[in-house]
């Protein structure tokens, strides 16, 4: 695949990604994982993962800056540090092989199941979702854990948006300093990011525009599809070795 496919590609699925996050609150991250793990080796696309989101990250930070709930972001902060430490071991511990296992079946539990977590609101528990969702994130690419948690805290949807948005705000600049810091290098892909960063932003507008007057139940229908289509793509390459 060239170079300008491979942007032009990224780009279409960072504004994707970026417009369900803010207008649904969840499954932009995967779409937007789903795409690099087509474009990039694994273990790439899951190194790329954070500073590829960051910008839609920040926008719906910015956007939704006065619904964060900020009692949950601290003890996820600080759960997150150790998260990410163990995670790395772990990542780098890993082969491909392995990756692609591990990040199929965490994709088909995501996109069919809702973790049953609503009892892990008070600050110890939000310090123990901080560092489970950072050790699966930093390890697979993806966190399992603050979603369901959040989704189960009864609160309105700019709340979970601008809440979900800042504590993976935070967790994602650990997460790219982590990998930086172990031997992952940056440099090569830093087209991509620029690329990726302005059709974040775009498409974050986008979503803003139409949070609330989507329907959810179809929404979501679509990324369930998408997600468990890009799901068996990665569990073959884990028996098969070889896309």
């Amino acid at each position: 695949m060239s170079e300008s496919l491979t942007l032009l590609l990224l780009a279409a699925a960072s504004f994707s990604a970026a417009a369900v996050s803010a207008s649904l609150s969840v499954g932009g991250g995967y779409v937007l994982f789903g795409a690099t793990t087509l474009l990039y080796p694994l273990p790439v696309a899951i190194a790329l993962q954070p500073v590829l989101s960051y910008s839609s990250l920040v926008a719906r930070s910015l956007a939704f800056r006065e619904a964060t709930l900020w009692g949950i972001v601290r003890p996820f902060t600080l759960g997150s540090l150790g998260g990410v430490a163990l995670g790395l071991v772990v990542y780098h511990a890993i082969p491909e092989r392995g990756l692609a296992l591990g990040v199929g079946l965490l994709m088909l539990v995501l996109a069919w199941s809702r973790l049953p977590l609503p009892q892990v609101h008070s600050r110890a528990g939000l310090v123990g979702v901080g560092a489970a969702h950072a050790l699966s994130g930093t390890v697979l690419g993806m966190g399992s854990i603050l979603q369901p948690v959040l989704l189960n805290a009864g609160i309105d949807r700019r709340a979970l948006v601008g809440t979900f948005a800042t504590c993976l705000l935070v967790l994602e600049a650990i997460r790219c300093l982590g990998y930086a810091a172990t031997g992952f290098g940056y440099r090569p892909y830093l087209l991509a990011v620029v690329v990726s960063t302005l059709a974040g932003f775009a498409g974050t507008w986008a979503g803003k525009q139409v949070i609330g007057r989507i329907p959810e139940r179809a929404f979501r229908a679509i990324v369930t599809v998408l997600i468990t289509v890009l799901a068996i793509r990665l569990l073959v390459r884990a028996v098969v070795g070889s896309d």
